[in-house]
């Protein structure tokens, strides 16, 4: 392997539960009446589908929700920058890769300019070589791209590039892209079946170090 690409929702950063919490808040706030929970089980789509799915299953299609998605946006990232939530094992991870001469990327839904602030924010900047956004390109992850425009600008083949997930989605677009996929799934969702299309399961970062 000559590169290792992250996810960063879940991955990197503990944000899944601060973005869970703030859409709750602001679709709430909005009639719609959302749970914690049914947040949760859209990990992994990007804020605007939660918005339409969420919308629709309350029957809540006649709201401004370019205005709930920007709420939503503005909330999950004030809560992330407040909170600074690191995973566990993240920089050590990362630091054993760099010593190693792995190359390191993101490839990550979210917006370029939240993923690097957060990174800045977080002190792991300097370890990454190109963090991939899929913001402006044409699909959307379980589509491949991110990880794919990842690879090239990193100048590594997809098939010597691990990405690295916490949701089905992610591990869809790993896999379409060509490269190996370790996986790291919430407790809850730990033993579903699913997760054998990828080609490592582990319970936390600091189990990493036993596959690359």
């Amino acid at each position: 392997m000559k590169a290792v690409i992250f996810d960063m929702d879940g991955v990197l950063i503990n944000s899944e539960p601060l973005w869970k919490k703030s859409g709750m808040l602001v679709l709430n706030h909005y009639g719609v009446p959302v749970t914690y929970d049914e947040m949760f089980n859209m990990t992994g789509i990007p804020v605007p589908s939660m918005v339409d799915k969420a919308c629709q299953l309350y029957h809540k299609d006649n709201l401004n929700k370019s205005e709930i998605v920007k709420e939503f946006f503005n909330k999950g990232i004030e809560s992330i920058l407040t909170e600074k939530p690191i995973m566990d094992g993240v920089v050590e991870c990362l630091e054993r890769l760099a010593q190693k001469n792995i190359k390191i990327g993101i490839a990550s839904a979210s917006p370029l300019s939240l993923l690097l602030n957060i990174v800045e924010q977080c002190g792991i900047a300097k370890y990454f070589d190109y963090i991939s956004s899929a913001e402006d390109m044409p699909y959307n992850k379980p589509h491949p791209m991110v990880y794919l425009n990842a690879a090239e600008k990193l100048n590594v083949s997809p098939k010597e590039c691990i990405g690295i997930e916490d949701s089905k989605t992610g591990m869809i677009a790993v896999k379409a892209a060509s490269m190996k996929c370790v996986v790291i799934p919430n407790s809850i969702e730990y033993n579903h079946s699913y997760w054998d299309v990828a080609d490592w399961k582990i319970k936390n970062m600091s189990e990493l170090k036993n596959i690359i």
